[in-house]
């Protein structure tokens, strides 16, 4: 029998993003964890390609976004052509296919240190995340495929199977399914699914090319006969096309062949208006949509993320970042539990949370790859006359680029969310409890940019100065030295009472509440956008105070997540320990240890 000390507190079944970013976040947490994965070889081609704005700040915080960054392309906008209007009698094809019209959607309007889409095909990312997880001790194991999931009263038993036929039996606390959207896993776990299949068929192909469209942009081309996106890709020459097939009887099949570089050089030939010439396909696929959420994200101690919980259309390029966002809401809340510092139930304001996010993105990209597929006359008028009113409006371009980079998602109705109701009022762009916490430049001249968001690990934004694998609390002290010094003695009972769980850290423009006013040259602590000594951050232009809506002495908590739990304005110390309670976190002191019943070894047999 092997030894117990082989016994994971988290068992991760499948190493693709979703699962390595659970195992990553777990391990850094203190919490023992393996990964199983039946393939031994990477999947061909460069599957999902988008990373959104919302993911980079993920990668952020782990230390991963500068390489991502380094590797990937960012893209700024979306070029849109339709060529699709009626041409007349005596014109001609080519004639009507040229004379087009052109909209241009920024999004690049978010506010985020990564203003952009990150054009960075999915190996690369699993390369990151691999590395990452590994220098923090997770192990992978591959060849092995999770045949059978049966759960006991105090853990879960998952049956392995080798490529040599051989099986095996791992006993785990929890079991997290990150294998796709076929997953065994949820299957054997008996989680049921609903959904429905789309009608179309796409092509995908990832080709060289000397196209002359701008490479910063995405490209979308909607023409009689059908529609084409084009996004360029890492690499000199390299873009990837997206083009719905004809209906063809019986081309409503998942078995359609993939189609070669000359068919799709046809495709492109017969619907943009300058079409490139292909000189190397690196991955071509066909595929069809399908819709599917499983019924629960939780069973016991069996959980799913990524594509094993939900799978849908690859319009927006959604998928992968879901995904990505479900390990990261995941993984904190289960490294409590299996710490012994939460209640089990916890888990269930995962389902809460992220089963709503996937029912709203299951039908917008269903209705957008409807819209984008329409030919019907009147739906192409619609469709063109809302792209160009998003175009004209920045609140609407805002809104679009928010979905987009999944900076405009939020709980603000999630079990985790405590609001205050005689708080009304709050001036419009505040963050309310549910809200993405969001980012600040500190330095009184900075702005808030990749460049600058990416200097240092310690760097100038309130988010990297306040990094913590827990709970962060934020108290918001302005010029006002009393205030400052109040907040200073609750910080210092609350790191007494909570340990490690809760960093509490006062906003102030300068330590100890010092308005740096006092300094007429306005040098003092200019530019020092960190913590200080007397463990405030540093916030020389009230830039943060401002940006949150914040009063002198109020404080706001952030889950680990980034997400906003509450705001207060009195009794700090208790109004934390209530709402940890509440959730049932247990509070750690200083200097505690977390429980070792699940992080020790257990028994393999």
């Amino acid at each position: 029998m092997p030894s117990s000390a082989d016994r994971p507190g988290v068992l991760v079944v499948g190493a693709g993003p979703t699962g390595l970013l659970v195992a990553a976040e777990l391990a850094r947490r203190g919490v023992r964890t393996r990964i199983v994965e039946r393939a031994t070889l990477r999947p061909p081609g460069s599957r999902a390609l988008a990373v959104s704005s919302r993911t980079l700040m993920l990668l952020d915080d782990l230390g991963l976004a500068a390489e991502a960054v380094r590797r990937g392309r960012p893209l700024r906008q979306v070029e849109v052509h339709d060529v699709s209007g009626r041409h007349d009698a005596g014109g001609s094809r080519e004639a009507g296919r040229r004379a087009g019209t052109v909209v241009r959607l920024p999004i690049d309007r978010v506010p985020s240190p990564f203003p952009f889409t990150l054009s960075l095909p999915q190996p690369q990312i699993e390369d990151l995340l691999r590395s990452h997880a590994a220098r923090l001790g997770v192990r992978i194991e591959t060849g092995a495929e999770c045949v059978a999931v049966r759960q006991e009263d105090e853990h879960v038993v998952a049956v392995l199977r080798h490529a040599d036929g051989s099986t095996r039996t791992v006993l785990a606390d929890w079991l997290v399914g990150c294998d796709g959207a076929h997953s065994q896993v949820r299957h054997t776990a008996g989680i049921a699914t609903h959904g429905y299949d789309l009608p179309e068929t796409f092509a995908l192909g990832d080709v060289v090319t000397d196209w002359a469209r701008e490479r910063a942009h995405g490209q979308v081309t909607f023409s009689p006969a059908g529609v084409v996106a084009a996004f360029p890709m890492p690499g000199p020459r390299h873009w990837r096309f997206i083009a719905d097939l004809p209906d063809t009887a019986g081309s409503h099949s998942d078995d359609r062949a993939d189609l070669d570089l000359a068919e799709l050089q046809r495709l492109l030939d017969e619907r943009l208006p300058d079409p490139p010439r292909l000189t190397e396909a690196i991955w071509t696929t066909t595929f069809r949509v399908h819709q599917r959420r499983a019924e629960t994200f939780r069973r016991g101690r069996v959980l799913l993320a990524g594509d094993a919980a939900h799978s849908h259309s690859p319009v927006g390029g959604q998928g992968m970042n879901t995904g990505l966002q479900d390990a990261y809401a995941l993984a904190w809340r289960l490294a409590l539990v299996a710490t012994g510092r939460a209640d089990a139930a916890l888990l269930d304001t995962y389902a809460a949370e992220r089963e709503p996010v996937a029912d709203r993105l299951l039908a917008g990209t269903a209705r957008a790859t409807r819209v984008i597929t329409a030919q019907h006359p009147v739906a192409r008028q619609a469709r063109g006359l809302a792209l160009r009113l998003v175009a004209a409006s920045p609140p609407l371009g805002r809104r679009a680029a928010a979905a987009l980079s999944q900076l405009g998602l939020g709980y603000p109705d999630g079990p985790l969310t405590e609001r205050e109701p005689s708080r009304t009022g709050r001036r419009r762009g505040v963050p309310d409890p549910g809200a993405l916490a969001p980012d600040v430049a500190l330095a009184p001249d900075a702005a808030l940019a990749p460049d600058i968001a990416l200097a240092a690990p310690d760097g100038p934004t309130l988010r990297q100065a306040t990094r913590t694998p827990w709970f962060s609390l934020l108290l918001f002290a302005g010029g006002d030295d009393d205030a400052a010094r109040r907040l200073h003695d609750d910080a210092a009972l609350i790191h007494a009472r909570f340990g490690d769980l809760v960093i509490a850290r006062v906003v102030a423009t300068s330590p100890a509440g010092r308005n740096t006013g006092d300094d007429p040259s306005g040098r003092a602590h200019s530019g020092r956008a960190h913590s200080g000594g007397d463990g405030a951050v540093l916030d020389p232009a009230g830039r943060a105070r401002a940006r949150y809506g914040a009063a002198i002495g109020e404080a706001v908590l952030v889950r680990p997540d980034g997400y906003l739990a509450y705001r207060s304005t009195a009794d700090h110390v208790g109004r934390l320990e209530r709402y940890l309670r509440a959730h049932g976190i247990a509070p750690a002191p200083a200097g505690a240890a977390a429980p070792a019943s699940t992080t020790a070894a257990g028994r393999t047999s």
